[in-house]
């Protein structure tokens, strides 16, 4: 069904808002003032989503996207505006998650570079429609053969496979439908070397932030600016912490990861345990590490996927940190899990880190230190 629409603003999510009796339609890829006509794809209790068709009033701050793909492809949501305009939105959309929240100091640390970055790429393929792509909206697989988003060791990869349909034979052995991920790990001397998995779980080959740049930005602002908080002799847990992505520059640190991925060789400061930090047990597990000869922390740092740790309140509880720091790639998750600590400590600051340059994500960073009335 086509519409015609007038924006009204841009959501936490990076849609043009536009609002006619009750009904409320989300239009991806447009500005404020803007109007034309869309085609609606989805519709529920008064609420449509669709997709822009033609613009008949364009907004000054739109402008033409670098990559072919844009206007079909939902990989991206802000290449049609300028970086300046879609880092105002952005802060904008945490300001608005974070309403709840006491005032406090919101820091945007913007990305050098706005495509060519991504150093993973998700797949989808369907061979008897012989299509290799991204899903769009409507769940159809979107050839994207010059992704502007990733970076160039990938994007060369990912020519490769489509030329001539090389892909077809790299998935011969594999189900009728299914997915590829291209990632780049290591650097070796003549760049990335990139590697490919096929239908195996998201980040098969060990998770890392999708952007090398902005998350060597993100642990050097961490170390510098948690310098000034944490105390030398601070005993930190890095909950969900990975391979020490973030915990890796601070000494006395215990490294908890999920007991579902690989974990690496500790270095001579840090220990690493592998528990489920889901599990309804999982406060208790930590506690046992005490038998291991590890003290309880004073100091958390959590970086939990993409759903967040609900029960942080548990977490907190049992173990009083003198500080934590949360980093989420979901503003929701964060406003959740973090609102209902408040009562006990101080958010310091937020901050706005952006490891995904053209699209509706970032990452939040927040310091809390226990408030004073609370030793």
């Amino acid at each position: 069904m086509k519409i015609d629409f007038r924006i009204e603003h841009i959501d936490p999510l990076g849609q043009g808002v536009s609002k006619v009796g009750d009904v409320v339609t989300f239009v991806k890829k447009t500005l404020p003032n803007e109007t034309g006509t869309a085609e609606v794809y989805s519709s529920k209790k008064g609420v449509r989503f669709a997709k822009l068709n033609s613009l008949v009033e364009t907004s000054p701050d739109r402008i033409e996207a670098e990559c072919v793909h844009y206007s079909k492809c939902n990989g991206c949501d802000y290449q049609h505006t300028t970086y300046e305009k879609e880092l105002e939105y952005k802060k904008q959309a945490l300001t608005r998650h974070l309403f709840k929240f006491p005032a406090a100091p919101m820091t945007v640390h913007g990305a050098k570079r706005r495509l060519n970055y991504r150093n993973r790429i998700q797949l989808h393929y369907d061979k008897k429609k012989k299509l290799l792509g991204l899903m769009d909206e409507q769940n159809n697989i979107l050839p994207v053969p010059q992704c502007k988003i990733i970076d160039p060791s990938i994007a060369f990869e990912l020519r490769a496979l489509y030329e001539a349909d090389n892909w077809l034979k790299v998935v011969a052995k594999e189900p009728p439908k299914g997915h590829i991920e291209l990632y780049a790990k290591d650097q070796d001397k003549s760049g990335h070397n990139v590697k490919i998995s096929m239908n195996r779980p998201y980040a098969n080959g060990g998770f890392t932030q999708v952007n090398f740049e902005m998350n060597e930005r993100l642990r050097d602002w961490i170390q510098k600016t948690a310098n000034t908080v944490i105390p030398p002799k601070a005993v930190i847990y890095d909950l969900f912490g990975g391979n020490g992505n973030i915990s890796k520059k601070f000494k006395n640190t215990t490294i908890v990861v999920d007991k579902y991925r690989t974990t690496p060789q500790a270095d001579a400061h840090q220990r690493f345990f592998s528990i489920d930090l889901y599990d309804k047990n999982s406060v208790k597990a930590l506690i046992a590490l005490k038998n291991e000869g590890v003290p309880r922390p004073t100091w958390l740092f959590i970086d939990p996927p993409r759903s967040g740790l609900k029960n942080l309140e548990e977490f907190i509880v049992e173990f009083k940190p003198e500080g934590f720091i949360y980093i989420a790639c979901e503003p929701t998750s964060f406003a959740r899990d973090t609102l209902s600590i408040l009562k006990n400590y101080d958010l310091l600051s937020v901050e706005l880190f952006d490891l995904f340059p053209s699209t509706k994500a970032f990452e939040t960073v927040g310091i809390f230190t226990r408030k004073k009335n609370n030793e």
